[in-house]
């Protein structure tokens, strides 16, 4: 007899089979389930079946969903019950509170992907996900985000790996519309930067909210359940570009790269506008901490994240790829160049002014009788040979963490410590679990993967390798999971916190 558990093919383009699998002998799940929960025959009844009493003394041990999966494989009613008991527990403790795993790249297998367990330091053999080949944009509520393919505009693509039978594993949302500006290369890996969901599409069906940093300006876009359109931001003067949002409280937030915080509303416009991005309605913002409008690389983030802790606090945390004395002469050589453009500016005659309008009037002329054809992905092979050879990739230098004061008043205050708390971010909707939970991992930590999509081509040749773990009170970093050299071309970590559904059936 086999255990299976395996989600339902759904068809995406040609690809077949997204989902989970789950498979083991007789033999080894016996003695899997017995290495996890120290089962012993006083645990089955006369008849072989598991005593339930002896089975829920044990759930209260297990803290991953991989527990709860070899646990289920003893027996059907063990299987029907851990699904209920992991289902109570997640409801007392919310998704970005639970201890995520890892998706790794698996090595020889291009569309095969493993789950890692960081505070266990092992690769779960007996589950295999089947995903694209390509970067995923975002994890959030056990869904997986990926743009679906290379057209102008863009198509995100939700993969539930973790659904059961009877629940959506697939939804395709209304495609995001970008103008030029948007455009980066790539599109399809990095056209999106992060997606985070409100809530459980399966729990929640017609009460979720998605918001998506997109485009080379890393703006923001917002999408409701029920609607076929998306909302877009205005512009704004101060915010330059979005690196993180989170649903805090019921209402949705986000970070630039300057420190800039801001609550997200919807308005209806009054009159609906024209123009590539017709929506009938858009995004605004209050400010909730001011953030450094000087634009310096001394006050630039290379990343930022918004994090909500077990506590209910909402946290702001800075990562630096540059240390402070590389970012100030990064700003001496800024302000040369900018005095050098200013004299030559100054020089200039009238008549040199005249020809540089003219000049500028007649591209403009061109862009708009221009014929509007069918995308085609820009070949970026020769660009990539005249790329500099990087001798090292970039990597993260420092984390520092702020805790937001509101609602009593704005601004945030510099935290030394995380109070006992585990944060993991990345390409993820950030999680923080209590050290408590996770006792073999470093309290006061921040566990992160490679996210950086501004240094993709530095990078290219290394590999997805800025991954690791910062102690936020001696300033120390680690290591968790390294891919190997030869995964270097495979989409990067991510983490995800899977959700624990299935029922009897699946045991055949």
């Amino acid at each position: 007899m086999r255990v299976c558990m395996r989600l339902r093919n759904q068809e995406w383009g040609s690809r077949q089979g997204q989902g989970l699998q789950v498979t083991q002998d007789d033999t080894a799940r016996r003695q899997g389930v017995v290495a996890v929960a120290a089962i012993s025959t006083a645990d089955f009844d006369g008849k072989g079946c598991a005593n339930l009493q002896a089975g829920s003394t044990k759930l209260r041990r297990f803290d991953d969903i991989y527990d709860y999966a070899r646990f289920g494989a003893v027996c059907k009613p063990w299987l029907s019950f851990s699904h209920r008991f992991y289902k109570h527990k997640h409801h007392l403790f919310r998704a970005n509170h639970q201890l995520p795993l890892l998706v790794v790249p698996m090595e020889g297998h291009q569309e095969i992907r493993g789950l890692y367990n960081i505070a266990k330091d092992t690769l779960c053999n007996q589950i295999q996900l089947s995903l694209p080949y390509k970067r995923c944009c975002g994890s959030s509520h056990g869904w997986l985000f990926f743009v679906d393919n290379k057209s102008p505009q863009i198509e995100l693509v939700l993969i539930n790996p973790f659904a059961s039978e009877s629940e959506n594993s697939m939804i395709k949302l209304p495609p995001i519309q970008c103008d030029d500006g948007d455009r980066v290369m790539h599109m399809d890996e990095y056209g999106v930067n992060k997606v985070v969901l409100s809530k459980d599409p399966n729990d929640f069906p017609n009460d979720f909210e998605v918001i998506a940093i997109y485009g080379g300006t890393q703006t923001l876009a917002h999408y409701k359940s029920g609607n076929n359109f998306w909302s877009y931001a205005k512009p704004n003067k101060e915010i330059q570009c979005f690196a993180d949002v989170i649903f805090y409280k019921g209402m949705a937030y986000a970070v630039d790269f300057y420190s800039w915080i801001v609550r997200i509303y919807r308005k209806r416009y009054k009159q609906r506008p024209g123009g590539n991005n017709s929506s009938p309605c858009y995004l605004r913002f209050k400010t909730i901490n001011e953030g450094l409008s000087e634009y310096l690389w001394c006050d630039y983030s290379g990343n930022a994240y918004l994090v909500e802790t077990s506590m209910g606090e909402l946290l702001h945390v800075r990562r630096d790829y540059l240390t402070m004395e590389e970012r100030i002469r990064k700003d001496a050589e800024i302000e040369e160049e900018m005095k050098r453009a200013r004299a030559e500016y100054e020089a200039r005659t009238q008549e040199d002014h005249d020809e540089l309008r003219e000049e500028i009037n007649k591209i403009m002329d061109e862009l708009e009788n221009q014929q509007v054809e069918e995308y085609v992905e820009p070949d970026v092979s020769k660009y990539l040979e005249e790329l500099p050879k990087y001798d090292k990739p970039q990597l993260s230098v420092n984390f520092t963490v702020f805790k937001l004061n509101f609602p009593s008043s704005r601004g945030q205050k510099s935290m030394e410590t995380l109070n006992g708390e585990i944060l993991f971010v990345g390409d993820n909707n950030s999680v923080s679990v209590p050290s408590s939970r996770c006792p073999t991992l470093i309290p006061n930590s921040i566990y992160y993967t490679d996210d950086y999509v501004g240094d993709y081509f530095q990078n290219l040749a290394f590999g997805s390798c800025d991954t690791g773990v910062f102690n936020l009170e001696n300033k120390e970093f680690g290591k968790h999971f390294v891919p190997s050299f030869s995964a270097k071309g495979m989409p990067p970590p991510i983490f995800v916190v899977p959700r624990y559904r299935c029922s009897a059936k699946k045991i055949v």
